[in-house]
């Protein structure tokens, strides 16, 4: 359903007089804030004649989803002020939409009222402020309430683990990231795929290539984003021909090529310079792999093509771009551009 028939729809509550019913109010905010809107949601819910801790919460996710996390929190504060206690639903939405955003003041400040008030942190609520440090690049604030997770006798689960592992990764500590390594070993946690593919981008990023196809090989079930990590690995550290071995295992052993798996391919072969191998991937994506070309995909053919000279051919290739230019794009362009000069001048 889109925005237009969720109108008629409300439309057809306000006939029927049924708007001010709780549960139809809350459905309505719910589906407007989905859409992302937020007025037509903030004017459903002032006109409910009485709210119940899921309009309020509802509400308040709304605002965090699209980064009004200021106005969550006046809707917060106001709710408390009405004599209605936000439920743990309610602090995490709260705790997350401020650690994501990297405001790990008031993150914690969240976090430590949230006990204060007599609702002790559960693993959900651990869970959403650990991988919202994480995703918001704060990878020590991270590391240190992962510690005090486990002090408080927590025991992480998969979603704690595939979270976390990207401020391991952030650090490039590789000491930090065998530690953990070993943990999710004892917490029999090792076999899963995803957590696998996490702990390969782990690797990736902290240096190891060892470590990260040693995850890979001893995982017994691989799905793609196994394969893309392991590709997108060899890339990173200028191993290309390595990359281009394991996509085409990939494909040998039926596992389905997508978007991602071509973008790792593709910035393996811009980076180590194979524009011959790198255009004949790009030119077979439809044909080969049903993939219509994306914004990243021209951005690395963009970026390949301006690092090997070819600066014309990547201009127009941007001119026969079936979408608009994009900023990352542009920037692809630019970099490339960069990098000849800079190689001329090292010649």
């Amino acid at each position: 359903m889109n925005l237009n028939k969720g109108k008629e729809v409300h439309a057809v509550v306000n006939k029927l007089c049924l708007e001010t019913d709780v549960n139809v109010g809350n459905g309505l905010i719910d589906m407007y804030c989905k859409f992302g809107n937020v007025s037509y949601a903030r004017t459903v819910f002032d006109r409910m004649a009485e709210r119940d801790i899921a309009s309020w919460t509802s509400m308040i996710s709304g605002y965090c989803n699209v980064g009004k996390n200021e106005e969550a929190l006046g809707l917060f504060e106001r709710m408390k002020l009405e004599d209605l206690q936000p439920n743990e639903f309610t602090w995490n939405v709260m705790i997350t939409a401020f650690a994501r955003r990297g405001d790990i003041r008031t993150a914690l400040a969240l976090f430590g009222r949230m006990t204060k008030e007599g609702l002790l942190p559960d693993l959900v609520t651990w869970n959403t402020i650990i991988s919202g440090f994480a995703q918001s690049h704060c990878p020590f604030e991270a590391f240190n309430l992962f510690r005090h997770m486990l002090v408080s006798g927590i025991k992480p689960n998969h979603v704690t683990v595939t979270g976390f592992l990207p401020a391991c990764g952030l650090t490039g500590s590789i000491e930090k990231g065998r530690e953990i390594h070993c943990l999710i070993y004892r917490l029999g946690l090792d076999a899963n795929v995803f957590i696998a593919s996490a702990l390969i981008d782990m690797y990736s990023k902290c240096g190891s290539v060892k470590d990260a196809r040693n995850v890979f090989d001893n995982v017994p079930i691989k799905n793609a984003a196994s394969w893309n990590a392991l590709i997108g690995c060899y890339g990173k550290h200028g191993m290309v021909e390595s990359a281009i071995t394991i996509f085409e295992r990939m494909k040998e052993e039926g596992v389905q090529v997508n978007d991602a798996t071509l973008t790792c391919v593709l910035s393996a072969c811009s980076h180590g310079g194979y524009v011959e191998e790198g255009l004949r991937i790009f030119g077979s994506m439809k044909q080969s792999y049903g993939i219509e070309g994306a914004k990243e995909h021209y951005a690395c053919v963009v970026d390949m093509l301006c690092r090997s000279g070819k600066i014309v051919e990547a201009y127009e290739l941007l001119k026969e771009m079936p979408f608009g230019v994009t900023n990352s794009i542009v920037g692809a362009f630019f970099n490339g551009c960069k990098f000849m000069r800079e190689k001329i001048w090292q010649s």
